[in-house]
């Protein structure tokens, strides 16, 4: 239930203001030189970055992977403001990738000017605390095709848990390899639908940011996400004609309304499963992917500065915190039970929440008042944290995931006896979870004493992996494994679940 009220806007912005108005103008971006309609190609965007890094010594620029066709995908390291890594260990890691979906080109546009003006000295006050990593497009074939998928048809933002992209595979390699403090994620959303023009409006709700939401998530990472960073920088985008809210999720004005997903197969939660601090942006996409391409742009632009200026002046204080939530996934230290299964529910204290519109005739812009709201996150199926797991070998497709991931596995050493609890698969019940398709599975189990084969290969629940490893293997798992379409076999009904749970190893 929704209530719609239309006011004059609060922030009105000339269609002809450019991209930038004190962009340096001895490198303009592919976009503030394009005409009417002119996105950045892959390769304009390659020969602008190879020249900027060339002229400035500013950053370095290294492939990290290709897509399907054949594009290199690469990584800009801008290490301090004078170009050394002098030090950098020292400083707070942060990683901003964008464009996962093609027909969100706002956020690429915004990334080469991000570079652009940190490597010109325009915009470089944050290197100073802050070890800088920008994947600037992680899918040029669906942006070269203007599709939200890749060439293979795959929505990236949608393959985080089993990694068969080469674009998130690279993504992935280069988060391990970097293991930043700090990632963001950045994309835009649609601002119409049927639905919506079916009671004359479409979506404004300015820029929009989600951050960490998964229940086995630090709460102290969360909290701070929500009471500290996305305050500040609403407070600092205000006076940049920028009006920040988090990022709301619906399939239609009369459904209901919740904040950004839980799963862990998309690049916020994927990365923030580690205890790492993630955020995912979402900018307000056009009528076509070209319409006001150069606003949309400075919009996402004043974002990603506005969110390195916070983590630049809150750097130590975040390395130590992200640093300390990180240890408590240690074996030790880690909680006792991983949450399965979850949803967003009503929360009294948030009963309504208020969503900015526009007209779909007169562009008089409004907000509207919904009623049908669920902002909380509740978690309803838990498991006890195992020692491990036990493979079999022959779960090639599994064990192959885990390899993706980074996630050591090692071979029996010859005399691994250990208390193991299997499981027996008794249903499987399509139903919906965060207004998606979800499979319901009940098991039973069962504990005894084994040799652990020496065709298994194991997995211990340990370090910062430690609550990826047990969603990823886990049968009952929402964001698991088990129910992707490509691991269909692991839970049939009437059958023993391959994988079997250490519980405590016998000497």
């Amino acid at each position: 239930m929704l209530r719609r009220s239309f006011a004059p806007s609060l922030i009105a912005i000339s269609g002809a203001l450019f991209l930038f108005s004190c962009a340096p103008s001895t490198f303009p971006t592919p976009l503030e030189e394009g005409g009417e309609g002119y996105l950045t190609s892959h390769e304009d965007m390659l020969t602008f970055l190879g020249e900027l890094r060339d002229a400035t010594g500013a950053f370095t620029m290294e492939a990290i992977g290709a897509s399907v066709e054949g594009r290199e995908l690469v990584l800009l390291h801008f290490p301090g403001a004078d170009g050394s890594a002098e030090g950098a260990g020292e400083k707070l890691k942060v990683l901003i990738f964008a464009q996962q979906h093609g027909n969100e080109p706002s956020g690429k546009e915004a990334a080469i000017a991000l570079a652009r003006d940190i490597a010109t000295g325009d915009f470089s006050d944050p290197l100073g605390r802050v070890d800088f990593y920008l994947i600037p497009q992680v899918n040029p074939d669906g942006s070269e095709a203007r599709q939200r998928t890749n060439a293979d048809g795959k929505d990236l933002n949608r393959d985080h848990v089993a990694l068969f992209t080469p674009e998130v595979l690279a993504v992935h390699q280069a988060f391990q390899k970097i293991m930043p403090e700090v990632v963001l994620d950045v994309h835009e959303y649609g601002i119409t639908s049927n639905a919506w023009l079916d009671i004359g409006v479409r979506k404004n709700f300015g820029q929009q940011i989600g951050a960490l939401s998964n229940a086995n998530m630090s709460a102290a990472l969360r909290s701070y996400a929500l009471d500290r960073v996305i305050p500040e920088m609403r407070e600092a985008l205000s006076s940049r004609d920028v009006s920040l809210n988090r990022y709301l999720v619906s399939s239609g004005p009369d459904a209901r309304f919740r904040y950004s997903t839980t799963a862990l197969n998309d690049g916020r939660n994927s990365t923030g499963i580690y205890n790492a601090l993630t955020f995912l942006i979402e900018g307000r996409n056009g009528l076509s992917v070209e319409e006001n391409i150069r606003e949309r742009a400075r919009q996402q632009l004043e974002t990603m500065r506005a969110f390195l200026s916070f983590f630049d002046e809150h750097a130590a204080e975040v390395k130590t915190m992200v640093a300390a939530e990180q240890a408590k996934l240690s074996r030790d230290a880690a909680p006792e039970e991983v949450a399965l299964v979850m949803d967003y529910v009503e929360d009294p204290d948030r009963p309504t929440v208020t969503a900015g519109v526009v007209d779909a005739e007169t562009g008089e812009e409004g907000t509207m008042t919904i009623e049908d709201f669920h902002p909380a996150v509740e978690a309803t199926l838990f498991v006890r944290r195992p020692l491990g797991y036990a493979i079999p070998a022959h779960l090639t497709g599994v064990i192959e995931a885990l390899e993706r991931h980074g996630i050591a596995m090692t071979p029996p050493d010859g005399s691994t006896s250990a208390i193991v609890e299997s499981y027996r698969i008794e249903s499987v019940t399509p139903t919906r979870k965060e207004d998606k398709d979800f499979l319901e599975v009940e098991v039973t189990g069962r504990r005894g004493s084994m040799e652990v084969p020496a065709d298994y290969v194991l997995v211990w629940c340990a370090g910062v992996q430690s609550n990826l490893i047990v969603s990823l293997l886990e049968p009952q798992s929402q964001w698991g494994l088990a129910p992707l379409p490509e691991f269909s076999s692991l839970l049939e009904v009437g059958s023993d679940y391959p994988i079997l749970r250490i519980l405590e190893r016998v000497e």
